[in-house]
């Protein structure tokens, strides 16, 4: 299959998804921003040169920040909110900005259209804004459009992953959206979590004010966190029981609401439970124990 060639004529559809979690690197859904007008995107590398014997010998490059400017059609307030960190009243539809407000990291994508009628698609995975700078002029008897510009600076990702973009003049499976949600970075997990307990199964003498502790291998799916994936019996009966995951959602912690009663128990987390990934754990995870 011959490659095809086909310059760019254009961009639209710039779209942003907030990262909900950066130990995770996760991210709400995406967004439609306001139209794009101009985008740019400048990757700041450094090269450094080894000489001997009167020439170069070697060479070595590293990539530093990544500097992004776009311009739109506007900049709605509750766009604002979301690049900046602003705090939006939704009853009043006013907005303070605070000297302490942090804009967040987001994932950043963008439409380029080409000369054939294809499109090719950009990702970029970690980019923080920087306050905007506001420049106004009065109307003239000639209209000029005052059009709002951003900077921010873009960075990789735990993988190393600054960007990621698809061509539907590539070869590979044909392009379905991809800019609906923020494309999974490096090699897929398709390794199963596993899970350890405390108490471990066959426990005896465990206090009545204890706690089951589960501890997985990778973090976990935090929407799975529910009392009909993780539930504590004794003779058949639910215990009732309050849920509570660690920082990073690789423990989390059930702890019945009132003492247990002496007897054999059995705590249960279903195979219902998974990676952030999307993989569920192989099997049933079941500790039985006495207190």
């Amino acid at each position: 299959m011959p490659v095809v060639n086909s310059a760019t004529t254009g961009i639209k559809r710039l779209v942003y998804a907030l990262m909900t979690d950066e130990l995770l690197e996760t991210y709400s859904t995406v967004k439609d921003a306001p139209p794009l007008i101009s985008i740019k995107v400048s990757p700041k590398v450094e090269t450094a040169t080894l000489y001997a014997d009167n020439k170069a010998v070697e060479t070595a490059t590293s990539m530093g920040d990544i500097s992004i400017d776009i311009e739109t059609q506007d900049l709605p307030l509750e766009v604002q909110a979301d690049f900046l960190g602003h705090a939006l009243d939704p009853l009043t539809g006013t907005m303070v900005y605070n000297v302490d407000d942090k804009p967040p990291y987001m994932a950043l994508g963008y439409q380029r259209t080409k000369g054939n009628g294809k499109s090719r698609y950009v990702w970029l995975y970690k980019v923080k804004f920087q306050e905007i700078e506001e420049e106004g002029k009065t109307q003239e008897d000639k209209v000029t459009f005052q059009t709002p510009k951003l900077s921010g600076l873009a960075i990789a990702n735990k993988n190393g992953d600054w960007k990621k973009v698809a061509d539907e003049d590539s070869k590979g499976t044909p392009i379905v959206d991809f800019l609906a949600t923020v494309p999974v970075s490096g090699a897929p997990d398709l390794i199963a979590p596993t899970v350890t307990t405390v108490p471990i199964e066959g426990a005896v003498g465990v206090l009545v004010g204890a706690s089951i502790i589960y501890t997985f291998s990778k973090a976990i799916n935090i929407a799975d966190m529910t009392i009909s994936n993780f539930f504590l019996l004794k003779a058949g009966v639910v215990v009732p029981c309050g849920l509570v995951a660690s920082v990073g959602n690789t423990v989390v912690t059930m702890k019945p609401t009132a003492n247990m009663s002496v007897g054999a128990h059995v705590a249960v987390c279903t195979s219902d439970v998974r990676s952030v990934a999307g993989i569920p754990l192989a099997a049933i995870k079941t500790t039985n124990f006495t207190v």
